[in-house]
């Protein structure tokens, strides 16, 4: 299941270091942050860990093991990611998230739209892969 591309809107005008709304002079200009040291850098990595172990414990094992990226086994496209209890679509088809939920006998479901419901079953090995209802076989690339 492949959610219908949408047009993409104008992007935003990219964001400057300078704030315009009372002049440019130099007393606006906003510094570069700076660089933390080493150990900071090591320190924010496992409060990061101890953060997702712990955002991580309300969610189902069956849908904790299909965390990761996606992409088919046809052709290759990168689906996108499923994080939490949701598809993350891949920028390329301008699609926010689908919910994703499980089913009994190792099936999920997900919602492509407010009407369209596909099924997949969950087939264990390395890599692991989701066969859909409509045929289309994922491959999870990356946890």
């Amino acid at each position: 299941p492949r959610p219908r591309a949408r047009p993409r809107a104008a992007p935003p005008p990219p964001m400057g270091q300078v704030c315009e709304c009372e002049g440019s002079d130099a007393k606006n200009e906003v510094a570069p942050p700076a660089r933390l040291p080493p150990e900071d850098v090591v320190q924010a990595a496992v409060l990061e860990e101890k953060a997702f172990d712990k955002a991580s414990a309300g969610f189902p094992s069956e849908i904790k093991k299909l965390w990761g990226t996606w992409k088919t086994q046809a052709d290759n496209q990168i689906m996108g990611r499923i994080e939490g209890t949701d598809i993350i679509w891949d920028k390329s088809f301008n699609y926010n998230r689908s919910p994703l939920r499980v089913l009994p006998r190792g099936r999920v479901e997900m919602e492509l739209t407010n009407q369209e419901l596909y099924q997949a079953d969950v087939i264990n090995g390395e890599p692991l892969k989701l066969r859909w209802s409509d045929g289309e076989v994922w491959v999870r690339v990356s946890k």
